[in-house]
């Protein structure tokens, strides 16, 4: 390895104007100003925790006239910090990307890199490390609501090689690991794509594997008016409402800053947002509680767990049977009285997220409430039928859970790597 430069995030932006600007002041880009396409707005839910670059979806849009009164481009090449609320988030705008430009948030703060001094993707790597990313929050320390200040941005610590030769072969090392953790979450989309179809054809077209192995539909099962749900459902199948197959419960409300006697991993509606299904223990925060206090929030491998916020009706399951996890106050907790039933009851209610009926009206974040969810009406298969679901969408979820934990096994060796490289611990063997 080559000689090193330690220097701050400041010093390899330049001199150039506006090289690290926040967002807007005062004003979080009110909603009276969206449009349906435009300029797309950079807010937390587009960066993440965990090295994926850029989440290039979920955008609010304003028009090129208030894109330009605002004056807080983003383009190709820009990193984005996440100033307020989950300080840590970095992310990267690459040529990949859908828009050629964005505005970022009032919430947002963005970097233009010196491409003379530093590689900008080197900068995204360094910055996205766990050292970084431990370095904010502990100056954060205290604070009611974590907020980035300029000043600390500017302040971060990079070290890199002044071979940008070097710069980029370790990029390529990071890229390689990117790659294959990006192949995996298709392979996992794919197998969840599997499962929802397999639920539409048992459940919604009724065409599941009858007495003779053929769709029960289709090879002239009986089928039987139903007055609630008001179609006809298959005979001895029940229309029942939630409350009668699990109880429903709302998580904890905490003081971060208190002192407890047991650290716990937390589910919060970011690691709902950042997910479709299956939820990764990693990507938890570490809190610390009185036990007291927070057993009766423990979150069971049976349970399912339903964003009230965020992603309203959002559904998801804990990866495994994780100790000490508890789950937050704008989540509800829904827990099958049989524990048979927990599959199917997870992709029935998946079929109403973002539907009215797991919404109440009246506030603008439209929350998902115990209320409505103990009045849906569900249409309930005999026990026999469930079992061969189980066995099916099983094996679905056991290989999804291998994928998340291969996944997790590349992200250790990654932020292993991740010093050793970019402090010129380790280099590269001429070969």
């Amino acid at each position: 390895m080559g000689k090193m430069i330690s220097t701050t995030l400041e010093n390899i932006c330049g001199s150039q104007k506006g090289a690290i600007i926040s967002g807007p002041f005062g004003s979080n880009i009110s909603s009276k100003f969206f449009i349906d396409e435009g300029i797309p707005v950079i807010r937390g839910n587009n960066l993440s925790l965990s090295l994926d670059k850029f989440y290039d979806y979920g955008f609010v849009f304003v028009s090129e006239e208030k894109a330009n009164e605002l004056n807080c481009y983003a383009k190709i090449d820009d990193l984005i910090f996440t100033a307020a609320g989950t300080i840590g988030q970095v992310g990267i705008i690459t040529s990949d990307n859908k828009y050629e430009k964005y505005v970022i948030s009032n919430k947002q703060i963005r970097v233009t890199i010196d491409k003379g001094k530093v590689d900008p993707m080197y900068a995204y790597y360094w910055f996205s490390s766990p050292w970084i990313r431990k370095k904010l929050c502990v100056s954060n320390k205290g604070s009611t609501v974590p907020l980035l200040t300029l000043w600390e941005v500017k302040s971060l610590p990079i070290t890199y090689p002044e071979s940008f030769d070097e710069q980029r072969k370790i990029v390529a090392v990071f890229e390689t690991i990117g790659e294959k953790i990006k192949k995996n979450n298709i392979i996992n989309s794919e197998l969840e794509a599997m499962a929802r179809t397999i639920y539409d054809y048992w459940f919604l077209q009724f065409d599941f594997p009858d007495e003779n192995g053929k769709p029960y539909k289709s090879s002239g099962g009986k089928m039987v008016w139903n007055e609630t749900l008001k179609r006809k459902i298959p005979e001895g199948w029940k229309c029942i409402k939630l409350d009668t197959l699990c109880s429903f419960s709302n998580g904890i409300n905490y003081d971060k800053n208190q002192n407890g006697d047991k650290d716990y991993r937390i589910v919060n509606v970011r690691n709902i947002s950042n997910s479709s299904l299956l939820l990764d223990v990693r990507e938890f925060d570490v809190i610390n509680l009185l036990s007291t206090q927070a057993e009766k929030y423990i979150v069971d491998v049976n349970d399912i767990l339903i964003a009230r916020s965020g992603t309203p009706g959002a559904v998801r399951l804990l990866v495994s049977n994780e100790k000490d996890v508890i789950y937050c106050g704008f989540i509800i907790k829904c827990s099958p009285y049989e524990k048979q039933q927990r599959l199917y009851l997870t992709y029935a209610l998946k079929k109403l997220e973002g539907s009215n009926a797991t919404k109440t009206g009246g506030s603008i974040m439209q929350n998902v409430s115990q209320e409505t969810l103990k009045q849906v009406e569900i249409c309930l298969p005999p026990s026999y039928i469930i079992d061969k679901y189980n066995m099916v969408i099983e094996e679905l979820l056991s290989k999804m859970q291998q994928v998340i934990y291969e996944n997790q096994e590349l992200i250790s060796l990654r932020d292993y790597l991740l010093p050793l490289l970019m402090n010129g611990q380790v280099g590269f063997k001429e070969c």
